[in-house]
C-alpha cells in the first residue's frame, strides 16, 4: 500500500479523524504504517483508546480504497493528499489538515493566493450585490476567491470572481455526488470549466449534515491568508468560520451593514469588536498587503499551463502598517471580564472556563470569539485558550 492508497483509505474510515492521521504520521513515520500496528499500539494514540483501537483494527481491513480510487479516476476527480506536492501548502500547515481533497477542476489553483468570502445563506439585496462586487475584484486583482458554495453571500462570491474570469475554489460540506444545494451544480460545471475548483473531503457518498458544515469550514479559513465577512446574523455558521480563522492565525475582516437589518448583526458587532471594516477592495488589498510580494500562481491560457506573476498595487505598498495592540481589559463588558478571570496563568480549555464563568457554552463560545479578535486572548492547538502577554 502507497501512502496516497493509505491516506485514502483512512479518510474513508468511520471513527479515524484527521488528528488521529496526523498523530499515526508523527508517531510511526507514515500513514500507511497504520495498517500494520496492533490495537495495543492504536490504543496508544491520544483520543483513541482500547475499546476504539479494537474497532478500527476489525474494520480497517475491508476498506475499499481502490474502487475508490478507480471511481475518482472515471469521473475526472483528483485525489489529492497531505503528502502530495498539489496540496496547498497553507492548509497543511493547520491543526487539522483534511488528509484528502476530492478536486474537480485543476488542483494547482490550490496553491493560489486565496481570501475567504463568507456570509449568510439568507442574503439581503445588498449583501448578495456586495458579495459579487468584492467577489469579482478580489479575483481581477489575482486573488483565488474561497467560500463555501452555499446559496447566498457565498454563491455571489464565487460568481463575481467567475465573472471576473478569475479563479474561484468552492468548499463542499458534501461528497461530490452529493452536491448541496442541488440547485448549483450547473454553476459548479462553469466553475470547473473556467478554471477553478470544486473540492471536499468527504469520499464518494456522504451527504450533507450538522457535522460536515463546521468541518467544511475549517477549510475555507485553512486556505485563505484572510477571511471578509458579508452580512452575518448573530447566530450563523459564518461565526464558526471566523473563530476558527482565528484559531489559525488568520486576519479577519468585515462588511458593515445596516444596523437594522438582522442579516448584519454579526458582521457589525464583528466590527465593533476589532474585525477590520472594509468599504471597498481597497482595504483589503491593504489587510493582505504583505502577501503582494508574493509569486502567485494563475492560469493561462487553457488552464493547464500556469504563469507565474507577481502584482504590485503602489497605492497599497506605500500604506503605512496597522499596528494592533490589545484592548485593555478595563474596556470590557462583564461578561469578557468573567470569561477572562476564568482563564488561568497556564490557560484553559473551553468546558472548563465555562464551568468557572457560570456562563452558557454558547455566551461562552461567542465571547471567546470576541475576545481573540480584540486581541486579549489567544487560541493555541487543542483548543487551549491563553491571556496576551
Amino acid at each position: 500500500m502507497t501512502e496516497q492508497e493509505a491516506l485514502v483509505a483512512l479518510n474513508m474510515m468511520q471513527g479515524v479523524g484527521s488528528m488521529t492521521v496526523l498523530r499515526v504520521m508523527e508517531r510511526f513515520g507514515s500513514a500507511a504504517s497504520f495498517f500494520d500496528l496492533t490495537a495495543r499500539e492504536l490504543a496508544t494514540l491520544q483520543g483513541v483508546g482500547s475499546e476504539r483501537a479494537a474497532r478500527i483494527v476489525a474494520e480497517r481491513g475491508g476498506i475499499p480504497y481502490q474502487q475508490e480510487i478507480e471511481r475518482a479516476e472515471g469521473c475526472r476527480v483528483k485525489l489529492v493528499t497531505l503528502v502530495d506536492d498539489d496540496y496547498p501548502d497553507i492548509l497543511r500547515k493547520i491543526i487539522d489538515p483534511p488528509p484528502v481533497l476530492y478536486v474537480a477542476g485543476e488542483p494547482r489553483v490550490l496553491k493560489q493566493t486565496g481570501c475567504a468570502v463568507i456570509g449568510t445563506r439568507h442574503a439581503t439585496l445588498y449583501g448578495k450585490e456586495t458579495a459579487r462586487r468584492f467577489g469579482y475584484q478580489l479575483a481581477a486583482a489575482g486573488y483565488s476567491v474561497i467560500s463555501g458554495f452555499a446559496r447566498g453571500i457565498d454563491t455571489e462570491a464565487h460568481a463575481g470572481a467567475v465573472q471576473a474570469g478569475g479563479v474561484t475554489v468552492a468548499v463542499l460540506g458534501s461528497a461530490l455526488d452529493k452536491m448541496y444545494p442541488q440547485e448549483n451544480k450547473q454553476f459548479a460545471r462553469e466553475i470547473v470549466e473556467k478554471g477553478g475548483a470544486i473540492i471536499t473531503e468527504y469520499p464518494f457518498g456522504r451527504v450533507a449534515d450538522r457535522q460536515t458544515f463546521p468541518q467544511r469550514n475549517r477549510i475555507v479559513s485553512g486556505m485563505s491568508r484572510g477571511v471578509l465577512v458579508i452580512e452575518s446574523p448573530l447566530k450563523s455558521g459564518t461565526l464558526i468560520t471566523v473563530a476558527q480563522a482565528l484559531e489559525q492565525g488568520r486576519t479577519v475582516m468585515a462588511v458593515p451593514g445596516r444596523i437594522d437589518s438582522t442579516a448584519s448583526m454579526g458582521s457589525n458587532r464583528l466590527i465593533r469588536e476589532g474585525a477590520r471594516l472594509v468599504t471597498s477592495v481597497d482595504d483589503v488589498l491593504e489587510e493582505l498587503q504583505e502577501l503582494f510580494a508574493d509569486v502567485r500562481m494563475r492560469p493561462h491560457g487553457g488552464g493547464d499551463t500556469l504563469q507565474v506573476e507577481e502584482q504590485v498595487l503602489p497605492h497599497v505598498l506605500a500604506s503605512k502598517q496597522r499596528v494592533e495592540h490589545p484592548a485593555p481589559e478595563s474596556l470590557l463588558a462583564s461578561d469578557e471580564r468573567k470569561v477572562m478571570a476564568s482563564i488561568s496563568d497556564e490557560g484553559s480549555y473551553a468546558d472548563t472556563i465555562v464551568r468557572e464563568s457560570g456562563l452558557e457554552p454558547g455566551k461562552v463560545n461567542s465571547i471567546l470569539v470576541s475576545l481573540q479578535i480584540k486581541r486579549v486572548i489567544k487560541v493555541y492547538p487543542g483548543g487551549l485558550f491563553k491571556r496576551f502577554k
